[in-house]
């Protein structure tokens, strides 16, 4: 189980018909990417009979006069998705010691997924379960919450951005070794596509594994996040663009693309067709590397990420 859904989120007093439709279909998007992802998510069972709109549930505003009508699509996604989930009463997961928590320097409030995703954190960090949050509800992001005196940092994911964000956070604070990063990359780093095998490389830089994490991540996330972006412009300024957002990168010089025994080394096949990884980021100036393969993104195809390694 990855994600649990804040029904204590699902507040709609104050919106237009609009923005409450919007809401929804992002939050219905993240659920779909998940399940894509083969990531599980629950909820309670509580959720579709809480008050969500004056005194209104939300099978109410199914009604002809509601005063924000669901459509009939996200009717349909709705009975579709949550058809598929489990609710987490069911679950032979721990159950937390009260369900009033602080969220930040929030009042105390009664949140029982909330509760129930920070029991599970608590109990083991490397099963750490964010919350699904309806995007006007709530704040979301890492937040530090407190159950019965304990507090432990919690995720509250609302759009596309902060699910990304929770897989970044789950591989630096919990990830062990390449093989578990490579398990988290699809949801961390979605517009980045990885060579089969790629990961491995890791383990010939020049630190441990735990000491790399980190600057990893935040090359891969510049990648994700602005690779499409930066490679779609003028490819003079791609050094700087990525510098700007803390990515030492450039492409190879003449010499070393002149040099036989070099271009071998840069060279993958990849589905029957060889590739070449000029373009690398420094993790260090001397050493440490991610060579990647830009092509593909004018034509709308992903930043491929080929190499890994010390030095070539």
């Amino acid at each position: 189980m990855r994600f649990v859904i804040d029904e204590t989120s699902w507040r709609f007093n104050g919106l237009l018909a609009d923005e409450c439709t919007e809401a929804l279909e992002t939050m219905l998007d993240l659920l779909d990417d998940a399940e894509e992802q083969g990531l599980l998510a629950c909820y309670s069972e509580d959720l579709f009979s809480i008050r969500v709109l004056g005194d209104k549930c939300f099978y109410d505003l199914y009604e002809a006069e509601s005063p924000i009508p669901i459509s009939w699509e996200i009717r349909e996604r709705i009975a579709t998705i949550f058809g598929k989930l489990q609710k987490w009463q069911e679950l032979p997961l721990p159950w937390p010691p009260a369900f009033e928590v602080r969220i930040g320097e929030g009042a105390e409030e009664y949140a029982p997924s909330v509760a129930w995703a920070h029991e599970q954190t608590v109990h083991d960090p490397t099963n750490a379960i964010a919350c699904v949050v309806f995007p006007t509800g709530r704040q979301f992001g890492s937040i530090p919450v407190e159950v019965d005196s304990k507090v432990s940092t919690q995720w509250f994911v609302a759009n596309s951005q902060s699910y990304r964000d929770f897989f970044r956070w789950l591989i630096v604070t919990t990830t062990k070794n390449p093989a578990e990063m490579e398990g988290f990359a699809p949801s961390a780093f979605p517009t980045v596509d990885f060579v089969a095998g790629a990961f491995n490389g890791i383990k010939n830089m020049s630190k441990p594994y735990r000491e790399l994490v980190r600057p990893l991540v935040l090359h891969l996330s510049a990648f994700s996040d602005h690779g499409s972006r930066i490679f779609s412009g003028p490819w003079q300024r791609v050094s700087a663009e990525f510098g700007a957002l803390g990515v030492d990168i450039s492409d190879e010089n003449g010499n070393t693309k002149g040099d036989r025994v070099a271009r071998q080394k840069r060279t993958i096949a990849v589905n029957g067709t060889d590739i070449i990884f000029w373009w690398h980021s420094k993790i260090e100036p001397h050493q440490d590397r991610i060579h990647i393969y830009p092509d593909k993104v004018s034509s709308g195809g992903h930043l491929l990420v080929g190499i890994f390694c010390l030095h070539l």
